[in-house]
Formats: C-alpha cells, sequence, structure tokens
C-alpha cells in the first residue's frame, strides 16, 4: 500500500477551471482536464524541484512508444520549456492530436499515456498514474467495498483439514449466530469444507443478503449441531482482535484505510471494557494507507506529544502534534517486519520514541516519504510524492528502514495471530508479560 493524502477540494477545483486558451478544440474534454491537472499538479507540488523539460520528454517518449507499438511512423517533434505552463500542456495536447491520426487511438487512452510518461519522468517509484480502472482497485485495496456474507474470516485448519473460523467480525450475522475463532466448519449448505481450499470456501460461505446459509461446525472436536445463518452485507475489517491470555489485547491493523480509525477505537473500548492489561500491535505485512489514519491510531497512545516531522517543497516544515485525549498508558509491543512500510511505519517510528512500545520482528521496509492523492476529472487519478517526513526524534528512516528494539526472526510456515504458531507473537507476548508485571 501508498502512504497518501488526499489533496484539499478546492485547491483541485482551482487546478480544473484552470484550462488554457491555447488547448486544441479537440481536447477540451475530461481527457484534457487530466492532462492538465497532472502537469499542475507534477510541477508544483512534487516535494523538491521539476524539470519541466524532462516532464516534456517523458510525455513525448512515451507517446513515441506507442506509435512505435502500433507500427505507425509518424515523427514526433522535440518539445522546448516554456515559462507558461498552459503553452507546456498546449504542446503536449498538440502531439496527442498527431498520434491520435496516426494511430486512430481514443484521445482518452493516449493522454493516459502522456500523463504515464510525465509522471515517470520525475524518477520517482511512488509517483503514478491510475486509469479510473485503477484507481478503483486501488481505493478497493485501501477500503474494501461491503461484500454479501455472514461476517467470518476462514482459514484451513491444518490439524482437522477442515476449514475453521480465523476471526469473526464484531455484529455482524456469524458474530450473532455464536461463531467463534476457531470453530471448524465441517459442512456449508451440505457440501464438506474438508480439503477445501480457502477460495473454494469463501465461494459457499457467500451469496445473496437475505439467503440462509446452513453450517455444521465443531468447536474443540465437539459437534455444535447445524446453524442457519442469513447473510447480510458486511464491511471487509481492516482491524482484526481478540483476547488472549493474562488479558493481553492483541490488535492487527491490515491497513489504513478510512474507516480504519473507527474499527481501532471500537477494538479497544471492547478491550478495555474487558479489562485489558496490555496490547500487542500487529503491523505486520501492513503496507500503509492514508496519513491521517496513521497518526489517529497513533495518537490513541501518544499524549499531547510530536507524532512526526513533515518537510515538503520549499523547505516548508512543520510538526505534527498529538492531541492531549490518549487513553491511560499500558504496556505495549509492537510486531513489525519487513512488509511494515510507510502508514505503519509512521505508527511504529512514534510508537517507539515516544517510549510507548517496543518493537518486536523485524526491520521495516524503509518508506519515509509522502504521497498526495488527487482524482482526475474523468475519473483517473494521479499519485505523487509530495513529503519527506522524520518520527518524533527526527530520525529519517527512507530508505532505512526502522529497527526492532528485539530482533525476532519469523518461523517458518508461521500463522500470524496464532500463539502456537507464530514465534514473532509469542516473544511479544513474553516480552509484554514481563512488562505488565512491572508496570503493576
Amino acid at each position: 500500500m501508498e502512504h497518501v493524502l488526499f489533496r484539499r477540494a478546492a485547491f483541485v477545483a482551482a487546478i480544473l477551471f484552470a484550462v488554457p486558451a491555447a488547448l486544441p478544440a479537440a481536447q477540451q474534454g475530461l481527457a484534457s482536464g487530466d492532462l492538465l491537472q497532472s502537469y499542475e499538479l507534477l510541477t508544483t507540488t512534487y516535494y523538491s524541484k521539476v524539470d519541466v523539460q524532462a516532464v516534456l520528454d517523458g510525455a513525448r517518449q512515451a507517446l513515441a512508444a506507442e506509435l512505435q507499438r502500433r507500427g505507425a511512423t509518424l515523427s514526433l517533434p522535440v518539445m522546448h520549456a516554456r515559462a507558461a505552463a498552459g503553452d507546456n500542456v498546449a504542446q503536449i495536447a498538440a502531439e496527442i492530436v498527431r498520434v491520435e491520426s496516426a494511430t486512430h487511438e481514443p484521445e482518452t487512452i493516449l493522454t493516459y499515456t502522456a500523463i504515464r510518461g510525465m509522471a515517470g519522468a520525475l524518477g520517482d517509484q511512488y509517483t503514478a498514474f491510475f486509469t479510473p480502472d485503477e484507481f478503483q482497485k486501488f481505493n478497493q485495496a485501501l477500503d474494501p467495498q461491503k461484500i454479501s456474507g455472514i461476517g467470518v474470516l476462514i482459514e484451513p485448519d491444518p490439524s482437522t483439514k477442515y476449514v475453521r473460523a480465523f476471526y469473526v467480525v464484531p455484529g455482524t450475522p456469524a458474530d450473532r449466530a455464536g461463531i467463534m475463532s476457531g470453530d471448524d466448519f465441517l459442512s456449508v449448505n451440505g457440501t464438506s469444507t474438508k480439503g477445501l481450499n480457502q477460495a473454494d470456501a469463501v465461494k459457499l460461505l457467500r451469496g445473496e443478503a437475505g439467503t440462509v446459509v446452513r453450517l455444521q461446525l465443531q468447536r474443540d472436536g465437539k459437534p455444535l449441531g447445524t446453524l442457519a445463518v442469513t447473510r447480510t452485507d458486511v464491511q471487509p475489517p481492516t482491524v482484526i482482535y481478540k483476547m488472549l491470555a493474562e488479558k493481553i489485547g492483541y490488535i492487527a491493523v491490515l491497513t489504513f484505510g478510512r474507516d480504519t480509525p473507527d474499527q481501532f477505537a471500537m477494538a479497544l473500548n471492547r478491550l478495555e471494557t474487558q479489562g485489558v492489561r496490555g496490547y500487542v500491535l500487529d503491523l505486520r505485512n501492513n503496507g500503509g494507507g492514508y496519513v491521517n489514519s496513521a497518526l489517529d491510531i497513533s495518537s490513541k497512545f501518544i499524549n499531547n506529544d510530536p507524532l512526526l516531522t513533515v518537510e515538503e517543497r520549499g523547505s516548508h516544515v512543520y510538526t505534527v502534534q498529538a492531541p492531549q485525549d490518549a487513553l491511560p498508558p499500558k504496556p505495549m509491543t509492537i510486531l513489525v517486519n519487513r512488509y511494515t512500510a510507510s502508514a505503519s511505519e509512521i505508527t511504529a517510528g512514534a510508537l517507539q520514541d515516544d517510549g510507548i512500545g517496543v518493537l518486536v520482528g523485524e526491520k521495516t521496509f524503509g518508506k519515509g516519504v509522502m504521497q498526495s492523492l488527487t482524482q482526475l476529472p474523468d475519473g483517473a487519478a494521479i499519485k505523487i510524492t509530495t513529503a519527506h517526513y522524520l518520527t518524533p526524534k527526527n530520525r529519517d528512516i527512507n530508505l532505512k528502514g526502522i529497527e526492532p528494539d528485539f530482533a525476532v526472526t519469523e518461523n517458518q510456515n508461521a500463522r500470524f495471530g496464532d500463539t502456537t504458531n507464530d514465534a514473532q507473537l509469542q516473544a511479544a507476548i513474553t516480552i509484554l508479560t514481563k512488562k505488565i508485571a512491572a508496570f503493576n
């Protein structure tokens, strides 16, 4: 996942209406708005100075590659950077018109090609253009759409060979029916799950909202009988949690989506109500997401202290401070690995720097830059690196990662969150147990 911020609507609107008069008539549609806005954002918001000539060359090279791919022989003239943004955009638009005439490719597709070339010219792996379909998939990864089912995450049970509940989403039909994590699904509507892979079992459990699925279950080897559960629309979770032995609360954040802070707050509330004594926060394999979500979650534990320092273009530097409404302090360990990246590194770094918790696992990915994500007029989007950040103690983690306080190698065939087969979690619990004893 990328580390992204949405740009303010007022800024986006200002760019949308700044169409230069020099644009050819054929380019005055939504695609031209995409081209203009992308150019403006790339050249004015990227976190370091941009070579405008390189941006023009990138667009030209991308269009030339498309001509070659289509077997067209048209030669595109070199564009020369001018002072006015409108003049530069008009040059790119004119080349799109030429390529459209030679290849008969739709204007929109060629505009996307040019924008990709412009974005690639910055040489930044995190700056990228998304078509409307790609943007939809990107959003789906961060904020999964509702699905029709019963509200349970499943996995194969290695001991029984059936499919078992890995996590039951609170408030869902599965939760109301009394299904618990660890329960085996012996059959779904009469079909045995023995030997089924996860994907095939999911197909059996999902169905149209309002329909009934009949489940035969067992718990700890003892049959529970057959349950009739009515499917409904369920929001896939980005946070999962459970209470472990000795009142240790385990919370895994899968990604930092828009709804993640609310889900996280609910997990905290339920664990606090159950008398939690300490937390294991699992950020392993969390590739990031929205900055504000990471800051919101960090501020649940950090009280009125810095969360990070942001460095933007033009030497604009500011510090983000946590509000003064954190939970009462409790011992904490944070699980990280080499796939803990971006927004999850903001949270891990802030909690480590502030002394709230210790990191257990492996060195993190090392992505210390932020991207701003802007939706374009026709539903496409552009993501641009607009800032570099430091942890509260001014550590630059970009391309370096964060070293854990306790290095623990992942065991072979580990099942994250399973205390019997997760060496890193076992180590985090051991460390946390000692901290709880000292805390009390």
